[in-house]
């Protein structure tokens, strides 16, 4: 994985005005606290502090949505970061987003909070964990 692939599926999945620059990707794959699961083109982004962990964020190329991809993919990740020994997973998601929600609630993934107005256009955040 390079971060100029990373940063381009990224923007695919969330427009130009929300993507991340190759340059953070970069700066994640050298952190030794971050892990970035999947491949190029269906991967998340994953920083654990101590026994817990938070989903940076999870990109799913439009052509490879809707196949599975990113399902697998999470799964494989909840158990490497489990192996890690991270307790409990967190993540935000936009309200909005209900693929995304759909794939956590699948995954076991429950809301414990909300940030309004945190997304552009004002949408809300839902804040959800699942323990490992």
């Amino acid at each position: 994985m390079t971060p100029q692939a990373l940063a381009a599926t990224h923007a695919a999945a969330f427009g130009a005005d929300d993507a991340w620059p190759a340059e953070d990707f970069a700066r994640y794959l050298a952190d030794p606290k971050v892990t970035i699961h999947g491949d190029a083109g269906c991967f998340a982004v994953i920083r654990r502090i101590g026994d817990e962990a938070e989903v940076l964020t999870l990109a799913t190329h439009p052509d490879r949505q809707g196949q599975g991809a990113a399902t697998a993919m999470l799964a494989t990740a909840l158990a490497e970061e489990a192996a890690r020994g991270v307790r409990t997973l967190f993540l935000d998601v936009a309200a909005d987003n209900a693929p995304a929600i759909a794939l956590y609630a699948r995954a076991g993934f429950t809301p414990f909070s909300e940030r309004r107005n945190y997304y552009r256009n004002a949408v809300t955040a839902l804040c959800l964990h699942r323990r490992l």
